[in-house]
């Protein structure tokens, strides 16, 4: 049996939240392998037939985000953080008997507490991009990432090249290999345009620009309204971001100054973000790197939008992003990087 530790997971059918790791349950139980669940959140539950045991930690891995809550909450959200840690050894210890190995997402907690609790089981250990920034940021980062790199059967992979190799600057040596995400394509259908179905579904009548995130930071959301805002009125699209979080009041306020038509349908099942892939004219990705070097690893809604063969638009900077939104949306292309 594997014994898999994560924080986010979804907590019910269709549950956004998580959902990547979910899909990485399923994949271990195709191959033939029985899975127990270690994550975050409240009760216990099935996922299909492996059991999710919850270690509550309040909301630090839900709504914004762990990284979010830390940056903002202060002692008191780091003081939960390492509560929840401790707790979460101790239920991997308390299981590690019936386990053959462990799957951990996220290099912290998870492997750390995996290392403290089971150092005789092997390991693999999914780095998705927050971990990273973190051990980059905090005192003894690289005490735990040697710890890490170090431990025997270890098998540390990470969701892109550029993880890896920040990652490798902490410890001082290569470590792991790179292991792209990847998405269900029977949930994930390609499309061959947009659908007429799904627009009369959602009340989508007119050229429509998708996100799919938090309302964080980091997304980079207030980017893509500024894009917009750059197109002519007579070309400008309606904007949609599906998700919620603390930059919804200011997104609302920045939409309504420049102009741009909004909608922020709040926190929506996957199966709804399906069928809006199917609906939008073009899907953007306007991530940023923050100030304290945190980026995004690989955005799992990104793996979605290309597995559906929307047009993507990826980029930061509005003026190369109203760019590449105008020729898109004008010429339908399948992919534009700005």
């Amino acid at each position: 049996m594997i014994g898999l530790v994560a924080t986010s997971f979804p907590r019910f059918p269709g549950d956004y939240a998580g959902s990547f790791v979910g899909d990485r349950v399923d994949e271990l139980r195709a191959a033939g392998d029985d899975v127990e669940v270690i994550a975050a959140g409240p009760g216990e539950a099935a996922y299909g037939t492996a059991h999710v045991m919850r270690v509550d930690a309040g909301g630090l891995f839900y709504g914004a985000g762990a990284p979010e809550t830390l940056e903002r909450g202060g002692a008191a959200a780091w003081l939960q953080a390492a509560r929840f840690t401790v707790t979460l050894a101790r239920a991997i210890a308390a299981r590690r008997k019936r386990w053959d190995a462990v799957e951990c997402h996220w290099l912290v907690p998870c492997a750390l507490a995996a290392a403290s609790a089971a150092p005789a089981l092997p390991c693999r250990t999914f780095a998705h991009s927050g971990d990273v920034a973190l051990l980059e940021r905090i005192p003894l980062g690289r005490a735990i990432a040697r710890r890490l790199a170090a431990a025997p059967d270890a098998d540390i992979r990470f969701v892109s090249d550029g993880l890896r190799t920040r990652f490798a600057r902490l410890v001082g040596y290569a470590v792991g290999r790179v292991t792209p995400l990847s998405v269900p394509a029977s949930r994930f259908a390609r499309r061959d345009g947009p659908q007429a179905a799904a627009r009369d579904a959602l009340g989508v009548a007119r050229a429509t620009v998708l996100a799919v995130g938090r309302l964080v930071p980091i997304k980079g959301h207030d980017r893509l309204l500024r894009a917009v805002a750059r197109l002519p009125e007579p070309r400008r699209p309606d904007v949609v971001i599906l998700g919620d979080g603390p930059e919804r009041p200011s997104l609302e306020r920045l939409a309504a100054a420049l102009g741009v038509p909004l909608r922020l349908p709040g926190f929506v099942p996957r199966d709804a973000v399906v069928t809006w892939l199917g609906a939008a004219d073009l899907f953007v990705q306007p991530s940023i790197t923050l100030a304290n070097g945190r980026s995004e690893g690989a955005p799992v809604a990104l793996l979605e939008a290309q597995a559906v063969g929307i047009p993507v638009v990826v980029g930061a900077d509005p003026a190369a992003l109203a760019r590449a939104i105008a020729e898109s949306l004008e010429g339908n292309h399948a992919v534009t990087g700005a």
